[in-house]
């Protein structure tokens, strides 16, 4: 084993060491904001992935030439809100 493997393999047991979990949960300030990020992020990626699935389901549909229950009824509503 090479000395750059050795350190890499040190480096790993210091990432994934149990006192480093045990310094996140016995600080609560840390423990909050990293359930806060962790949050945040899981909230903009879901945001943005179904902002991505709507955008190319509306592509879809109107390169297909529309969905015909559905575009009788969003006339209904324009032409009632007028």
């Amino acid at each position: 084993m090479s000395d750059k493997s050795k350190t890499q393999s040190i480096k790993a047991e210091k990432i994934v060491s149990l006192d480093g979990i045990m310094e996140i949960l016995a600080n609560p300030k840390k423990l909050f904001w990293l359930n806060f990020k962790a949050g945040f992020v899981r909230g903009f990626a879901g945001i943005l992935g179904a902002a991505l699935a709507i955008i190319l389901i509306g592509f879809l549909v109107s390169k297909l030439g529309g969905v015909p229950v559905i575009g009788d009824f969003i006339k209904q509503i324009g032409s009632a809100v007028k």
